[in-house]
Formats: structure tokens, C-alpha cells, sequence
């Protein structure tokens, strides 16, 4: 120790090798991790989705119908915001959901397939779609339900 030098080399190999063991153990981590540049750049990246959604004066309509007629019922088995109505209607058409919702218990009484099915869906409730609605009321509503 009263050489100057060999403490100062002393301190530097230390230095040194305690140096190597951090870069050691961080490339370790980074594999054991399997971390690289161009997964931070592609796969960690989610890009924020904002859905627009804008309304038109025949969806405000529909929806107003909807909440007076049907949201009573359908609030309560959540058929509001799912995508139940909407395949509903892709399945059927169009002018079939009409008939469904002005003529249910028609449909029901003539032994409809579809009718029956929806209806066992819904545990066969007691209320019917035996709306009298005009045929633009029935246009006003689809777009709103679309």
C-alpha cells in the first residue's frame, strides 16, 4: 500500500472487473427476457383505437322507439349494445325482423322455427312483439338496432 500506483491499478482491476459482471449480468437479462430493439418498435406497439360514432337523425329516432317500446324487456336480458340484434338481422333479413317485431304472436302461433327459437332464447317470455308501427317507424328502428 505505499506504492501509489499499485493501489491505483488495484482499484482500476476491481473497477473494472466489477464493471464486466453489471454488462454480464444485464446481456443475460436481455436474453433470458428476450428483449431486442425491433420488438420494442413492433410488438410492445399498441396503437389507441378511437371509435367515432356518429348519429344521424333516423338513429336518434330509432333509438327513441327503442326506449319507449323495447328497452323494458331488453335492458334486462342485456341484449342492449351486444351484437345479438344486429346478427339477428343479418340472419333473417330484413323484411323477416319487420314481421317478427308486428306480427310475433302470428309467427309463434303458425309454429315460425325461427319465431320459437328466439322466443326459448328469451325463456319464452309472456310479451310479444305485436308492435304497430308504420313501416318508416319499422326503417327508424332497424337503423337504430343496425
Amino acid at each position: 500500500m505505499n506504492n501509489p500506483k499499485k493501489l491505483i491499478l488495484r482499484i482500476a482491476a476491481t473497477t473494472s472487473i466489477i464493471l464486466i459482471i453489471l454488462v454480464v449480468v444485464f446481456i443475460i437479462t436481455i436474453k433470458k427476457n428476450d428483449i431486442t430493439e425491433s420488438d420494442k418498435k413492433t410488438s410492445d406497439y399498441q396503437p389507441t383505437i378511437v371509435k367515432t360514432v356518429t348519429t344521424t337523425p333516423e338513429f336518434k329516432q330509432g333509438k327513441e322507439i327503442f326506449i319507449a317500446d323495447c328497452n323494458v324487456c331488453h335492458k334486462r336480458r342485456g341484449a342492449i349494445g351486444n351484437e345479438y340484434i344486429k346478427l339477428t338481422i343479418e340472419n333473417i333479413g330484413i323484411n323477416y325482423f319487420k314481421l317478427f317485431l308486428t306480427k310475433q304472436d302470428s309467427l309463434v302461433n303458425s309454429k315460425d322455427i325461427y319465431a320459437l327459437k328466439l322466443k326459448e332464447e328469451f325463456n319464452n317470455m309472456g310479451n310479444s312483439h305485436n308492435f304497430n308501427y308504420s313501416e318508416n317507424e319499422l326503417n327508424l328502428l332497424i337503423e337504430y338496432l343496425k
